[in-house]
């Protein structure tokens, strides 16, 4: 969910995993970080998987259904490039570019031909070779080696894109899921994929995006006066050229990067997560048709949306949220909604952020794992259920860092 996140900033971190994954375990470095509803996944630069937080669907990949407060290795001895973590199950791609799914299988979310749940990896049928994979909260969507889209799990509102609807009782049409991947209509080569809730977008090679399933009111798939939910890919407007990695979406908005480091969202304005500010104070958001720049001339380099904030790495490595903040999930100390980025606390440099439901973890830049915001069934990764106002280190055991 939550989270494809954009690292084309970050290629020079990714290079560098790439060649200590050929050294001693001891010099293991954190290549990869997501969040879902109530737990969390790591991954070090030898491919291996370790996750924390609520567990009673299997979701941590650890063979059982009991949570855990601090990371426990994902089973299966798999060497895992990226992870993505979604509402209650979790994806990766490994080396050979096979993807696996484990965690909730209702609708067929795992896609291995299946809807019951699994504790460990499972892989994901069809013999694909997957680039990339992103979780959102009942589907999963993937990238192919050569660029095709493919979706799987819970299709309603036409969120699997493959342009497909079935029938179901008098006026009204409900789109078929599916349990194992089906291709994304439109023949784009796309650079990345993101499921949201009951929306999916995609960046192509070329700079477009795309999206697809619900558009919440006519106001999340970016098409302007075109205010129908789509079953297949329709062209976001508004004139930004898009960097191909880059685009993220939450419960009810989008948020994007331009190929000139902008920040860009779009959909539901509440609790200010689009970041543009609001109309009277903290009174009015507004909700957006098309992508609008965020405020406060911040150059990104990572953007990602959760349910009602959005965070972002500015090219410097510093950390940016904005939006809902009840739970502490903006990291700037306080509860307070915020309208427009505002300063993650701690004077950190990050690698990498990903956003949950009400938390957010990053990687710092000396390889650290920090975590803030709701400590439901322990998420944060700190031994414990309580919140945090600010970003908080993750305890890791020597074998899963350096």
């Amino acid at each position: 969910m939550n989270t494809t996140f954009s690292k084309s900033y970050l290629s020079l971190a990714l290079l560098l995993a790439s060649v200590i994954a050929s050294v001693p375990a001891y010099s293991e470095t954190l290549i990869d970080i997501s969040a879902g509803e109530n737990h969390t996944c790591i991954l070090n630069s030898n491919g291996n998987a370790y996750c924390w937080g609520d567990n009673a669907v299997g979701q941590l990949g650890n063979g059982s259904t009991e949570s855990s407060m601090t990371p426990v290795a994902v089973s299966g001895d798999l060497r895992l490039q990226s992870i993505s973590v979604g509402w209650d199950h979790t994806c990766g791609i490994t080396v050979d570019n096979d993807a696996y799914c484990w965690g909730r299988g209702r609708y067929g979310s795992l896609g291995n031909d299946s809807s019951e749940n699994s504790m460990i990896p499972t892989a994901v049928s069809g013999g694909l070779s997957f680039e990339m994979v992103n979780a959102g909260m009942a589907h999963t969507c993937g990238v192919t080696t050569d660029g095709d889209a493919f979706c799987w799990g819970r299709g309603e509102a036409g969120v699997l894109g493959n342009d497909s609807t079935t029938i179901v009782m008098r006026n009204f049409s409900k789109s078929t899921s599916s349990l194992a991947p089906v291709p994304v209509a439109g023949g784009l080569t796309f650079g990345s994929i993101n499921a949201g809730s009951a929306t999916t977008c995609g960046t192509t090679t070329n700079g477009d995006a795309y999206c697809w399933g619900s558009s919440d009111f006519g106001n999340l798939l970016g098409q302007g006066d075109d205010t129908r939910s789509k079953e297949a890919p329709g062209l976001v407007v508004g004139g930004f050229d898009f960097k191909p990695n880059s685009i993220s979406v939450g419960l009810d908005h989008v948020c994007a990067l331009s190929t000139a480091d902008e920040a860009v969202c779009w959909g539901r304005g509440r609790y200010g997560k689009l970041g543009i500010g609001s109309a009277d104070g903290l009174g009015v958001l507004e909700n957006l048709r098309t992508p609008r720049e965020v405020k406060g001339n911040i150059s990104f380099a990572l953007i990602t949306t959760g349910t009602f904030q959005t965070c972002g790495i500015a090219t410097d490595g510093k950390g940016y949220c904005w939006g809902r903040n009840g739970s502490g999930q903006l990291g700037d100390g306080t509860t307070t909604m915020r309208v427009e980025p505002v300063a993650v606390s701690g004077d950190l440099n990050f690698q990498d952020i990903t956003i949950g439901s009400k938390h957010a973890c990053g990687i710092s830049s000396n390889d650290e794992v920090y975590c803030w915001g709701d400590g439901t069934a322990g998420k944060l990764g700190t031994r414990s259920s309580d919140n945090k106002l600010v970003p908080t280190k993750v305890t890791l055991k020597r074998r899963h860092r350096r």
